[in-house]
């Protein structure tokens, strides 16, 4: 089930995940723009790329946003 577009999910859990010390290598890591970090870092990261952020760090958004990821 989708989720609507408003939702975003903290950037902390993503960056502890990642364990990367610049925004360079975690944009490297997940395939988008250090400018594409800078707004997560700020404005909270989409549900959808945050799927898919998590996927390319090899782990499920449910266990980086247990409190809101849910099956909905």
């Amino acid at each position: 089930m989708s989720r609507p577009a408003s939702v975003r999910y903290p950037f902390e859990p993503l960056a502890t995940q990642a364990r990367t010390a610049t925004i360079e290598t975690l944009a490297a890591r997940i395939g988008v723009s250090r400018r594409t970090v800078h707004r997560w870092i700020i404005h909270g990261i989409p549900a959808e790329q945050a799927d898919r952020a998590a996927i390319a760090l090899g782990t499920h958004p449910a266990c980086l946003w247990p409190e809101h990821w849910t099956a909905a």
